[in-house]
């Protein structure tokens, strides 16, 4: 497998926002985000990415077993061929893992078993990648999993309003919805003045990426 990096810190975003995990990032994405913040774990013609190629058993090794969190993320982690078996393995470790997934790509042949669930990134309209969702990804979600809506633009914030009228018509329990704003893009407080004045969105919870508090925001590896 391709592996940009292995390193342990804590989840900066997310329903495990401040807890220890190790986090696994793999390379390559099949989408190509307006503002993306990993753009050195993309590769094409114009990406020069760094990665090493490992096995899964040495991937494993460099789990850090006193959490037994793991964050899969990339670029995607779902378009490599090995990572359902990966995923396997950590599970049968006793590992909670959290796989974070653009939503362009399919989520519905991975085991739901042990303490995994997803945090699955609705595209919206300032990235660039809206047509690339597949809604039937956001039809199978279990109360768990996480939604992640990362506003941009006041356009992404009304198509945020649209995105969770449609997942209450669906659902009985709704995963978790967890609203952002691009980093240095979008105005915090205008986007929570929003989520207060709405009522469809008074079970949503806004958050911010702590890492970029804590360090600085372009650092790799926390």
């Amino acid at each position: 497998m391709k592996v940009v990096e292995i390193f342990n810190s804590i989840e900066g975003e997310g329903i495990r926002a401040g807890q220890p995990a190790t986090f696994i990032r793999l390379a390559g994405c099949n989408l190509r985000c307006s503002y993306c913040d990993t753009a050195y774990a993309l590769f094409g013609e114009d990406e020069p990415c760094v990665y090493e190629e490992m096995t899964i058993n040495e991937i494993i090794s460099k789990v850090n077993m006193k959490y037994k969190r793991v964050t899969l993320t990339g670029g995607e982690p779902l378009i490599h061929k090995d990572c359902r078996a990966l995923i396997e393995k950590l599970i049968e470790k006793g590992c909670e893992v959290n796989i974070e997934t653009n939503g362009a790509a399919d989520i519905t042949d991975i085991p739901r078993r042990g303490g995994l669930f997803f945090t699955i990134d609705y595209k919206l309209s300032s990235s660039g990648m809206t047509d690339k969702m597949i809604w039937n990804n956001f039809l199978n979600l279990k109360p768990h999993d996480v939604v992640k809506l990362v506003v941009g633009s006041d356009e992404d914030m009304a198509q945020t309003v649209e995105i969770v009228k449609k997942l209450k018509a669906i659902y009985d329990v709704m995963p978790h919805i967890f609203i952002g704003t691009v980093y240095g893009m979008y105005d915090a407080k205008k986007a929570v003045n929003e989520i207060l004045s709405e009522e469809i969105l008074s079970d949503a919870r806004f958050q911010v990426q702590l890492h970029k508090i804590i360090w600085n925001p372009l650092e790799r590896g926390v």
